[in-house]
């Protein structure tokens, strides 16, 4: 048997891990197709090159089936370790809520294995009639959860977290360098509302790519304080204002944010993603979800 010389690295690149090549020039033998469009120079081998095994199909259907603890003990054993620091603590951050056995089935399923990028009726890959038949249920899901007339609002179920939701819509009306306010990070706001150190380092993608100036609560009430926030953004002309945060405990007047946005000429968003829950309940104020005259 003859095969090609090729330089390479000392490291294995190949597709075929039964082979092992410890030093250059690397052997190979009717494996790959040259590289070059001159020959290259052949020398016998000098080591044998086993055939690969064949390998079962029923095997491969086995270890398909086979539970985590058989293919990968350790993972597993992290994963119970922690389960049981879940069940034998005590949870004091709020939104890390213990999920309820069918959303943990819901998101284990075969929907893992899918590509569904684009919206329903319009996606890059085929297969997608049960996705999009899931999204549209979503959907429609979302809007009753809220009240609101579907020939009026629209939604997108897709973000897999606030920090991306919130970027989405950032881009979709922003341009680089375009102004923002959202409330400051020690006063409740959110990493992605534009927060920057006292020192000036920026801290997320958000104060990275828009120039941010944050507005504040109170220091004697623990309240926004909307007077100063009109203030400064009838100064600073901001593109956007973000209302909502991530540890702002107190009820949001979006009426006056609405006010203050159209006399500097803003976008208002609302990043309810904290509160969502509670707004849906009605125990919070939803005018956000309402017609403001």
């Amino acid at each position: 048997m003859r095969a090609q010389t090729l330089t390479s690295s000392p490291i294995n690149r190949t597709p075929f891990p039964h082979l092992h090549f410890r030093h250059s020039p690397l052997l190979l033998g009717r494996l790959l197709p040259p590289p070059h469009p001159f020959p290259l120079p052949v020398q016998r081998l000098r080591f044998p090159i086993p055939a690969p095994a064949a390998v079962p199909m029923e095997s491969v259907s086995e270890w398909g089936l086979a539970p985590l603890s058989a293919v990968d003990p350790e993972i597993h054993d992290l994963i119970e370790h922690e389960k049981r620091r879940q069940s034998h603590g005590i949870e004091l951050i709020a939104s890390e809520n213990f999920t309820s056995f069918a959303v943990i089935e819901a998101l284990g399923s075969a929907l893992t294995n899918k590509y569904s990028e684009g919206m329903p009726g319009n996606r890059y890959y085929g297969g997608n009639e049960h996705i999009d038949a899931i999204e549209n249920l979503c959907r429609s899901r979302a809007l009753a959860a809220y009240r609101l007339d579907t020939a009026k609002w629209g939604v997108n179920v897709q973000p897999y977290s606030g920090s991306p939701a919130n970027f989405a819509a950032y881009t979709a009306v922003l341009n680089p360098h375009d102004r923002i306010m959202g409330l400051d990070l020690p006063s409740g706001g959110h990493l992605t509302h534009g927060y920057y150190t006292s020192g000036g380092k920026k801290i997320s993608a958000t104060s990275i790519y828009f120039e941010s100036l944050p507005y504040k609560v109170s220091p004697l009430t623990g309240y926004i304080d909307y007077d100063k926030l009109e203030e400064k953004a009838l100064d600073f002309r901001p593109k956007l204002i973000i209302c909502g945060g991530s540890a702002y405990p107190r009820d949001w007047d979006y009426a006056r944010f609405r006010s203050i946005a159209d006399k500097c000429g803003a976008l208002l968003l609302c990043d309810m993603a904290h509160i969502s829950g509670l707004v849906a309940a009605q125990v919070m104020n939803a005018d956000i979800v309402r017609p403001m005259s």
